[in-house]
């Protein structure tokens, strides 16, 4: 068959050309189709990442202004004096060098330090609940008398 013959040829009352070429028309616009659809959504998501970095910007921000609130000199030193604190006698510090000797010249404690008794209906209190599972099946009726 020539390629005259191809463009003549009918089928249904169509050419076999117009039926191609719809066909990739129809192709085409669905591939378009779902090129916007996937790029649709994927704009939805980095939308939607950029407003939780923003989220998070501010988040770190505010921690930060917290952070330098907190390390304020005068509010350390306010707080040291309530709590009645003094600085280091000169006597008390050390060098890296000497710690390993203060270490040695340190005597253990002699009396055996032991934990406070804990009463059982605590240690139950901390138990985990007991899962249907877990609980033994009731005897039978026979066996109990």
């Amino acid at each position: 068959m020539t390629s005259v013959g191809l463009f003549d040829r009918r089928i249904r009352g169509f050419r076999v050309v117009e039926v191609a070429g719809m066909g990739v028309l129809l192709t085409l616009v669905t591939s378009v189709y779902l090129a916007k659809t996937f790029a649709g959504r994927e704009r939805q998501e980095i939308g939607r990442i950029e407003q939780e970095i923003g989220d998070e910007a501010v988040r770190k921000r505010l921690l930060e202004a917290e952070v330098a609130h907190l390390e304020q000199p005068r509010r350390i030193e306010q707080l040291a004096q309530m709590m009645q604190l003094k600085p280091i006698a000169p006597d008390h510090e050390i060098t890296e060098d000497a710690l390993i000797d203060v270490a040695r010249r340190r005597e253990l404690p002699r009396v055996p330090i032991s934990a406070a008794p804990v009463a059982p209906e605590a240690l139950a209190a901390d138990a985990p609940e007991a899962l249907p599972d877990d609980v033994p099946p009731p005897a039978p009726p026979e066996a109990q008398r």
